[in-house]
Parts: structure tokens; sequence; C-alpha cells
């Protein structure tokens, strides 16, 4: 099964790089940011679209929301200039007879896109070594400075860095014959539900990856509820509703993609594999049951019926999915009725949790970034000049009451008068400019998620007079990065504060040997879902491992800092699920997202 699911990501990108046509170069400008406008072609997709660029794929959708639904041929997209580059690297003879850099002498009808192509580089290369490319464009007749394929100098973009890592060996060529079998065995079947065994397989390169795991609390463990092998449910959607007509020739002819929420589900499952991997080594046994559901809720009702109504599904120890609400809703009554830990990946809606104590959910809500953020400048900011925005006629008003109340109980704790200020939000800015303070910190709480005011308020802001002190600190919502009409470099001016429970530390060394081991077993770079398998599954079949079937009654007892989520569950209620309220305060600084001091 992992073979097949390797299969299906290889294939991912052998549509994003088998049918590229030629593309626009034109540059605009837009809110101060430049941006290349690419034209998409049949077959290509976000992940080899931003490989082209070499910008990370989220940035693409960042600035293009309705890239999540999917891209078409013949769409315009708008993809974001790197706001550093490399430094150009001088034309020298002795680079010349080095062999380093190779030259080309631009014709008519060739673009940046096509070059890009030709030479396997990326674009932002041609833009580092050539930088009179941003200033006159590409001109028929003019020498371009190529890197040599071993040598390619990259535009630096301004994320954290990665480690140096074992070159990932050659994908071996494939036998299509074999590769169509595979891929029509996988999707002719409406569920899968055949039984994968982890094996515990030695893997010599990179080293094998183990997390650092704090050391577990102290709880008395029933070794009645132990077992020796475990059966963890794993519920996604696969592949869509028209999977059995999808081709291999047509996917990798680019007249076909593979959908949106199956990229997903394979990436997710990737990761769980990688962790359910480095439990078995750790001596903690599973048999991973895969079953595939629709995305369509005109007929997951009636695939997931069928699925609870399979006899060897009440012998599950753990579920994990689905992800969406109603969905889950219908797998956590029968494992409710079952006795059977169920764990929501994506859901944030804590009425899941009610009245089932066999629920769970990793996605926090957004009155718990609310509540914790109010801790956070509490415990970091009382001393300075705290406004607190209000927008009376904003639908989200529940955070600023919610963010009030916590606030103001912290300071009670901590033996202090209430030291934040309300201030009535005005479009003119009037009323927020009295209360600004010249001497002090000003700490400006906005905790709304309403995306035409939050941009509207973030782009007076950053241009107005008050900005201009270096003194203001800006706390909002994680949502403000998604939002389309916001410029990131008012963000960065208003040094932006948000909570989340996802972030990254690329220079931690779990966080690298994860990178290291996807790269070597799927020949591609991990995304955010990818990592959230890996978390996911490690955190809960850990715990499975070490309090077997009573793994529900201890879900409070231990926390866990993942490579990407983090786990810190409390019941939402005496007959309710555990909602996660582990939440980090990330701020957006030099156009990168770094973790503030907790």
């Amino acid at each position: 099964m992992k073979k097949i699911y390797s299969i299906l990501i290889l294939l991912i990108l052998f549509v994003g790089n088998l049918s590229a046509q030629k593309n626009s170069d034109k540059t605009v400008t837009k809110d101060g940011k430049k941006f290349y406008l690419h034209i998409v072609s049949k077959g290509e997709t976000i992940y080899g679209i931003s490989k082209d660029y070499n910008i990370p794929p989220r940035d693409i959708v960042m600035e293009n929301p309705k890239a999540m639904e999917g891209i078409s041929s013949g769409d315009t997209l708008r993809i974001p200039l790197a706001t550093t580059i490399s430094k150009p690297i001088v034309d020298t003879a002795a680079d010349r007879i080095s062999g380093k850099y190779i030259y080309h002498k631009v014709v008519a009808k060739e673009t940046l896109y096509s070059l890009a192509k030709q030479y396997k580089v990326s674009i932002g290369a041609l833009d580092s070594l050539n930088p009179d490319i941003k200033i006159k464009g590409l001109q028929v007749g003019q020498n371009l400075k190529i890197p040599a394929q071993s040598t390619t100098v990259a535009s630096v973009t301004p994320q954290p860095k990665l480690s140096p890592v074992t070159p990932t060996p050659p994908i071996p060529k494939k036998d299509s014959v074999k590769t169509s079998q595979a891929y029509q065995n996988l999707v002719s079947h409406q569920h899968i539900d055949t039984v994968k065994t982890v094996i515990n397989k030695p893997i010599t390169t990179p080293p094998p990856f183990q997390p650092n795991v704090p050391a577990t609390p102290i709880a008395a463990v029933d070794k009645s509820k132990l077992l020796s092998r475990y059966n963890v449910a794993l519920i996604m959607p696969f592949t869509s509703e028209n999977a059995d007509t999808l081709h291999i020739n047509r996917l990798l002819e680019g007249t076909e993609q593979l959908p949106l929420y199956t990229q997903i589900s394979t990436e997710f499952y990737q990761g769980t594999m990688i962790a359910l991997d480095s439990l078995a080594k750790q001596g903690i046994r599973v048999n991973l049951h895969l079953y595939n559901i629709s995305s369509s809720s005109d007929t997951s009702a009636f695939r997931l019926d069928s699925i609870l109504k399979a006899p060897s599904f009440a012998n599950t120890n753990l579920i994990i999915g689905p992800p969406s609400t109603g969905q889950f809703r219908q797998v956590a009554r029968y494992a409710a009725q079952h006795n059977i830990p169920i764990v929501s990946p994506i859901v944030a809606d804590n009425s899941i949790l009610q009245n089932n104590p066999y629920a769970s959910k990793v996605t926090p809500t957004s009155m718990t970034e609310v509540e914790k953020m109010a801790d956070y400048v509490a415990s970091h900011y009382s001393k300075c000049n705290v406004l607190l925005l209000h927008h009376r006629d904003n639908i989200d008003e529940t955070y600023y009451e919610n963010f009030k109340k916590r606030y103001n109980a912290d300071m009670s704790v901590y033996s202090e008068k209430d030291t934040v200020t309300a201030v009535d939000y005005s479009d003119n800015l009037e009323i927020l400019g009295k209360k600004i303070n010249e001497d002090k910190n000003n700490i400006i709480v906005a905790p709304y998620q309403q995306a035409s005011f939050v941009a509207k308020l973030v782009n007076k802001l950053a241009n107005s007079k008050y900005a201009d002190h270096d003194s203001i600190v800006l706390f909002g919502m994680h949502s403000w990065l998604n939002n389309d009409n916001l410029d990131m470099d008012n963000l960065d001016t208003l040094d932006f504060h948000f909570p989340s429970n996802d972030y990254v530390n690329y220079t931690d060394s779990c966080a690298k040997g994860f990178i290291r081991t996807y790269r070597y077993d799927y020949y591609t770079e991990p995304s955010s879902f990818a990592m959230q398998g890996f978390d996911i599954s490690y955190y809960y079949v850990r715990l499975l491992g070490k309090y077997g079937t009573a793994l529900q009654d201890h879900l409070s007892d231990y926390k866990y800092n993942g490579i990407h989520t983090s786990f810190d569950l409390h019941r939402s209620g005496d007959t309710s699920g555990y909602d996660n309220k582990a939440i980090y305060i990330l701020e957006y600084r030099n156009y990168a997202i770094i973790k503030g001091t907790q």
C-alpha cells in the first residue's frame, strides 16, 4: 500500500513537470509588491509551479486563494517575487573556464519560464544572476548567465533554512504496466479495508528518524489493557467520486489531475507511515486499516454506513478521521457506542465533542486562540499601553468580550489592576490615535476575523503617521495570513503577532530528521498535511502503546510539541470529549514566521 501511495505523489509531480507550456513573464505591482503573472498551462499544479518559481506553495495560495479550489488551464496566477535575492555573481573569465555557468543568447518568443524549463533551473536563479531582467525585462539578443545544473544558484526566500541532507536517490524508472495496474487496484475499491501491518524495516539512508520525546508523566498502567498489536483506522477521502474514470496516461499527459482531497489525504497518510515506522522501532505494533470515503456529502453517509457495519470494524482501537464535520459526527456516534477513541484531525468546532467522552480534536477553536492571546499579552505586556480595539458592527464582537474578560482575570491573578484600554474603531483612526502613547510600547489588540474589516484596519494603520513611531505591536488572528486583501509588508511594519497551533522550527533536529526521512521515502518535500499526519499519529499511537485500550483516560496526562502540531488536551465538559488547548504566539518578522517568547 505504501508503494501505491508513493506512486500517487509521484504522479502529482509528473503532472506538474511533463506538460509545461509557454507562460507569461509580465510583472505587475500591487500595493508596492511585485508579481509575475503566470498563465496556467494544461496539467500544471500549484506544487509544480511553486518549484518553477522557487517559492513555497503556500505563498502562491496566499496571493491566489481561489487556487485552493483547483486551477485550470488559462487561469492567471499572481506569483510573488522573492523579497531578497542572492547576491549577483560577477561574470569573470574564470567562471567561463570553470564550467560553472553557461551562457544563452535570447531569441524571439523565448520567456523566462521556457528558459527555466530548458535549463532545469528556477526563475529565481535566472533573476539572481541577471539583475537587468527585473529592470528591463527579457530582451531579444540579451546574453543570460545560467548556472550549470550541478551548481544552480537559487534565489533566497524568506523562509527558515533547512540543514543539508543526504542527497535523494534517483527515482527508479517505472514499469508503466505495473504502475497502471497498481493505480487501478487502488481506485477500483469503494473502500480500502485491507489490513496494513507496519513492518520494522531498517532505513539505511538517511538515519532512522526518532523524535525527541519528553519523559512520560508517571501514571498507573493497567497491564490488562495492553495488547501486543493495535488496530488503527484512518478514514480519509483518498479518491474522489470520479476516480474510476481517471487513467494513468491522461494523468501523465496532463489532461487530468488528481483531486485536491486525494493529494491532502495521501500526504497525511505518508506522514502517518513515518510515525508508525518510528513507533515500531519502540516496540509498538500496529495494523493500519485504510478506509476510502467520498468527499461529497451526497454519497459519504452511505459509504460510511457500510464501513461501520463491517463486523471487523468493532475491533478498532483508535479511529483517525474523517476530516469533515458531518462525516466525523456519524463515525463518532459509532465510536461512543463501542468505546473506541476517535480523533478529528481538522475540525475546530467543539460541538463534535458534546456528550461523547471518546472523541477528541486536534485543532483549537478561535476562542481558545483569543484566550491564549490574552494570557500572553497579560504576562508579557501588562506594563505597556494595551489598547483593545472595539468594532461594534463586527460579527466577531464575542472575541472582543472574551479577550477583555480573560485579560482582566489574568491581571487579578497577578494582583495588578486592569491595564487594558477599550478603544472604539473609526475609519479615520482618530480615536485610536488619541490613545497611542509615544513614551511606551503600544500593544493594539484586534481579535477579529472578518476579512474586509481586517484588511481595512491593517492597511490604514500601517500607512498612518502612528506607524512611524516603531512602537506598535499588533495582535490579531491566525486567519489574517490567508487574507488576500492584506499587504504582507504592512503586517511586517506593524510587528504582527498572532496565536496558532501549528509551527515548524526548521532548525530543530526532529523537524530536520522528519524532512530527511520524508524526502528519502517519497522523493519530495513534506507538506503541512504530511507533518500533521506524523504528529497526530505519533501522539495518539504512542499513548495507545503505553496505556492500551485505556488511552482515552490518559489524554490529559501527556503534553507533546510535535514538528508541526502541539497537544495539550483537556475535557470540554464532564460528559464530553477532549479539546486541544496548545497554542503558540507567533510573530511575522522580516517576511518570516518566528515563535515568540512563551
